[in-house]
């Protein structure tokens, strides 16, 4: 019966990590709409549910790949989503992003969100060198169709294919992952994480 419980979270994990796939490659196909993403503090709010829904189930794990877990979403949704995921956990959350009682846990971190957005230029947003994550800088590069932001199409496919490839390497994850961890593809080179 233990086996099973493991087996049935792993699925989980990996059905979330599939869903994040699917949402990258109708991008890189061509099929997906080009302001899907129009407020920044949506973004992260969404951010936070799938990487809570990532961790329910953390704590059943083996260790190995519960620090597997821990780097994925690091790279995936950022340290800022991270941190937010230990603090407010799945359960408080609703889907519109309010708590239970009606009040908006956005509202009062919305600037200190905005302050995350890249912005024309900004050069960390291509390999997430501000800590934002792939996925969350992907979904911004989407979002608001009329702004100035030249290099807009460059920094989502870069981020979209960074998100391919870490998201490819934690479904085929292995123990020794620990000691080799290969999550991005920068140039020609191996970056570990």
């Amino acid at each position: 019966m233990r086996w099973q419980n493991k087996l049935e979270r792993r699925e989980r994990l990996d059905e979330l990590t599939a869903r994040t796939r699917y949402e990258v490659r109708l991008f890189l196909n061509g099929a997906a709409p080009g302001s899907a993403y129009d407020e920044i503090a949506d973004i992260f709010v969404l951010g936070h549910g799938e990487c809570a829904e990532l961790f329910e189930h953390a704590r059943r794990l083996p260790g190995w790949e519960r620090i597997l877990l821990g780097r994925y979403a690091r790279r995936i949704y950022g340290k800022a989503t991270l941190d937010t995921v230990r603090d407010v956990p799945l359960e408080r959350t609703a889907v519109a992003g309010r708590f239970p009682d009606g009040h908006d846990p956005v509202h009062a971190f919305r600037d200190a969100i905005a302050g995350l957005a890249p912005a024309s230029g900004d050069t960390g947003a291509r390999y997430d060198l501000q800590g934002r994550g792939q996925l969350t800088v992907f979904r911004l590069a989407l979002g608001k169709a009329g702004e100035q932001w030249p290099d807009r199409v460059d920094v989502a496919t870069i981020s979209a294919r960074t998100v391919l490839t870490c998201s490819d390497r934690f479904l085929r994850r292995k123990p020794w992952h620990l000691l080799w961890p290969v999550y991005r593809v920068r140039g020609l080179r191996l970056w570990k994480l």
